[in-house]
């Protein structure tokens, strides 16, 4: 009994992480398999993200229970867009977030076809005859048209976490790893999801064209301009506190090593109290900016 009393706990918990890393998994691939046809049905219907979005959530029908005939298979697709919210835009209150990576607004702004852009309305990428067009690199984008052909798309889905008691433990976890990089992520965490990020780049099987809803207000990943912003001073790994120098991450994303608190999101040193990149006004005796410049 003495014997049962220490190892059964230990034992427990472990079978339920084992469980719980199972479903991550399982889950994994099943988003893996989703966001490959997302993009591949972005590939065909000329990039725009309601048909990325439309195709992920179809895929995503064996996840969420599948079905044996339509109005089982329908309902099964009404419970993930219900568990993901993907009918809102994307905003920090939905539990799925899909870029689009490539091709970007210099992308257009590069190799617009004139016929095309009369042709649907908008500025358009041309797909035919790929492999007799010129290599020449735009200005703009530092891409070849090969390269504004190539679709690129980032899913980051919140995978709800089920299993008692570990579901707790991952969510302190995530939390205690977590450098406020990025707010999408630290809001899932927050909720007891876990960000499940997924890339995916296809060749464009059509005209890319440009609209409101097609390029992603989320740039940053392989290949396009962006990227993640520098983490924050912390003493703890989660940032639940901050360094001496350090900034809040939703204020420009910057580090501080010293006495300053470097509100702009740039970084700060003991002679250089926090100069940097953000909106916030730099006052006080200890500002090196103050009365030269704003």
């Amino acid at each position: 009994m003495i014997e049962f009393t220490v190892v059964g706990p230990i034992i427990t918990l472990l079978g339920l992480a084992m469980l719980q890393y199972g479903l991550v998994f399982f889950s994994k691939n099943q988003i893996n398999h989703a966001s490959f046809m997302a993009a591949r049905a972005g590939s065909m219907a000329h990039a725009k993200l309601p048909d990325i979005r439309e195709s992920y959530l179809r895929a995503l029908v064996p996840l969420y229970g599948g079905g044996s005939n339509s109005a089982e298979l329908a309902q099964a697709k009404a419970k993930a867009a219900a568990d993901l919210q993907s009918h809102l835009r994307i905003d920090l209150q939905s539990h799925l977030r899909i870029d689009l990576l490539n091709p970007t607004r210099a992308s257009f702004d590069d190799w617009n076809d004139p016929r095309l852009e009369q042709k649907y309305n908008a500025r358009a990428i041309p797909n035919a005859g790929q492999a007799y067009r010129d290599r020449n690199v735009g200005s703009q984008s530092g891409q070849s048209v090969q390269d504004a052909n190539l679709l690129k798309i980032k899913v980051t889905h919140g995978y709800e976490l089920k299993i008692p008691l570990v579901s707790t433990i991952y969510k302190h976890y995530l939390k205690w790893f977590d450098n406020g990089g990025d707010s999408f992520h630290s809001q899932l965490i927050e909720q007891g999801r876990l960000p499940v990020v997924t890339h995916v780049t296809l060749h464009m099987q059509s005209d890319a064209v440009e609209g409101e809803s097609t390029i992603s207000n989320n740039p940053g990943g392989p290949g396009s301009p962006g990227g993640k912003s520098p983490a924050p001073d912390c003493i703890t790994m989660g940032c639940t506190v901050l360094g001496p120098g350090g900034s809040d991450p939703g204020a420009g994303g910057g580090t501080g090593d010293g006495a300053g608190p470097g509100p702009g999101g740039g970084t700060g040193g003991a002679d250089n109290p926090g100069t940097g990149g953000g909106d916030t006004d730099c006052v006080g005796t200890h500002c090196p900016s103050c009365g030269a410049t704003k």
